[in-house]
């Protein structure tokens, strides 16, 4: 199996799934967008690093900002010609890169997530403001890794921050849900493989690594499994980090992260990720097209 992967050409996820890929037999080519050339006309085609649709056998897209409109014509392609695409929502959903959208579809399936309102000017984001008490969160609609996501206390503050963002409708004003951790779930073909905790790290209120947060390996709870596979179903992503949060006994889905950095999570679980995923690949190359399991 030849697997396109579209993201880093390097780090620790790039280098775990190639050598994942390699143990089981398999080769894992992983490219930029610096690497890539779009042809139409008589000639139309795809310049893969100088390969071509055919030279593989499954797309895995870990990397789609600026070129979100692009990767949709690239896998469409891989589609067109028989290949498996993952995640295959790329072909289905309409919402290829908005964590509103990925709300407003979980709630739909009855998945519990935070309140969160979405304005397009400052003027409707601070008369939205009557519906959170205080502490509120500020979060962009574009981020990761706890990046764009602020605390604030007052209006003032939320009026800071609404003021220096690039456009109207960059943040979201998000309820403030109080705990002290929460728990990151891998789900691996819709199916759960572990998690770990992510303490808050004192000062901050974001549990994220990146910026501080503790991991450790937990017990997975059956009820908080199904809530995290419920949640990647629903949102079509195969390979997913599902961000859990529970809060005066309440699970809260906060993110499914399409593209898991799996480095801290491997370290803490002893969970071989990377195979998993191979694993996964090798299932939907065998079935094709069944990839709703």
């Amino acid at each position: 199996m030849n697997i396109l992967l579209i993201g880093k050409t390097a780090g620790h996820e790039t280098t775990r799934l190639t050598a994942a890929a390699s143990d089981r037999g398999h080769a894992l080519t992983a490219v930029s967008w610096t690497d890539i050339r779009l042809r139409a006309g008589a000639d139309a085609a795809f310049d893969i690093g100088g390969r071509g649709v055919a030279d593989f056998d499954l797309l895995y897209v870990r990397r789609f900002w600026p070129n979100v409109s692009e990767v949709l014509i690239l896998a469409r392609a891989f589609a067109a010609a028989g290949k498996p695409v993952v995640d295959a929502a790329l072909l289905e959903s309409p919402f290829v890169m908005s964590k509103m959208g990925d709300l407003q579809t979980l709630a739909a399936a009855d998945i519990p997530v935070p309140r969160t309102v979405q304005c397009f000017s400052v003027a409707d984001a601070e008369a939205a403001l009557d519906a959170f008490p205080f502490p509120v969160v500020i979060k962009g609609v574009y981020g990761r890794a706890g990046m764009r996501v602020f605390l604030a206390r007052n209006t003032a503050r939320v009026r800071a921050i609404l003021h220096n963002a690039p456009h109207p409708g960059f943040f979201s004003l998000q309820e403030y849900l109080p705990t002290d951790h929460d728990l990151r779930v891998i789900t691996v073909g819709y199916r759960a493989i572990g998690a770990m905790r992510r303490t808050i790290p004192h000062g901050d209120f974001r549990a994220n690594l990146a910026v501080g947060g503790i991991a450790d390996a937990v017990p997975l709870p059956d009820d908080l499994a199904h809530l995290a596979e419920r949640a990647s179903q629903a949102l079509g992503r195969e390979f997913a980090g599902v961000d859990i949060l529970v809060s005066e006994g309440r699970p809260f889905v906060l993110e499914v992260n399409r593209a898991p950095g799996f480095k801290g999570f491997e370290s803490a679980t002893g969970i071989d990720v990377a195979n998993a995923f191979v694993l996964h690949c090798e299932k939907r190359l065998s079935s094709k097209g069944e990839h709703r399991t």
